[in-house]
């Protein structure tokens, strides 16, 4: 009975999912679940008390925590479209995303219509605990930008302050990480580089890992927000632009942006 009643009426939904869990005030074992049962992280916790996975070294464990988290935080943004989250999360494989992930995401509760719905209340505290017990080597990127949900528009109206303060808003956050797109000028023209993180032994010096100008700002900012909207996918991107070249993140970014223009024309 207890497992077919909704998440948000046994739990507070407002909380990170595994808050009822209780450490012992010693270094071991850190955490006891409601039965008694003892964890090392809230994160094995919820890999094998809750999805039900077998025991996997803590590398995988991660690495399979992280990339659920992107979806979820995907499926949270709604700027973001199904086409877009194919073809950036699951490579272009529809079966995979569709069929597989969108089925298990929704029947194990954290959707309430696959890749297509939106989060549930328990899907929403599973981000929100991801997101919060992530590691120290993995970027610390905000779950989401609530100043762009207030403001509509390619060059954001007609007021220069509040353009000014929005960008500078999304530049903070940008600053913090060590792969991150940034405003700049090439040229004389406004321009966006994505800056890759120091390099050298005497003079560590940050390097230009892919950069695209533009003729008017207004169409360079709107291009950076669109950016900012995704700052959970930049690590990936960088990784691809040193891995294939600047020009295959280019062909990269130009087919997510297609792919979003698709979901909005339905």
């Amino acid at each position: 009975m207890t497992e077919r009643t909704p998440y948000e009426r046994r739990r507070n939904a407002a909380l990170p999912w595994g808050y009822w869990c209780r450490t012992s005030g010693e270094e071991w074992p850190p955490l006891f679940d409601e039965e008694g049962n003892e964890w090392r992280s809230l994160r094995e916790y919820f890999w094998t008390a809750r999805l039900g996975m077998a025991s996997a070294s803590e590398h995988d464990r991660e690495h399979a925590l992280e990339v659920l988290l992107s979806i979820l935080v995907a499926i949270d943004r709604r700027v973001i479209g199904i086409e877009e989250k194919v073809i950036d999360l699951f490579e272009d494989s529809w079966q995979l995303a569709r069929q597989f992930v969108g089925h298990w995401l929704e029947g194990i509760g954290f959707t309430d219509d696959g890749l297509s719905g939106e989060l549930t209340p328990e899907g929403r505290a599973v981000m929100v605990m991801l997101a919060s017990t992530r590691s120290r080597q993995a970027a610390r990127i905000p779950i989401g930008l609530p100043v762009f949900r207030a403001t509509t528009g390619p060059d954001l109206g007609d007021d220069p302050a509040m353009h000014e303060q929005v960008m500078a808003q999304c530049e903070a956050f940008a600053a913090k990480l060590e792969l991150r797109f940034v405003r700049d000028d090439l040229a004389g023209r406004p321009a966006i580089k994505l800056i890759g993180p120091p390099e050298g032994n005497n003079v560590p010096l940050a390097r230009t890992l892919w950069s695209m100008d533009f003729p008017r700002r207004y169409e360079r900012d709107r291009l950076y927000r669109w950016l900012v909207d995704r700052i959970d996918r930049w690590e990936t991107w960088a990784e691809r632009a040193r891995r294939d070249g600047a020009q295959a993140l280019t062909e990269h970014l130009l087919r997510l942006r297609f792919a979003q223009e698709t979901d909005d024309a339905e």
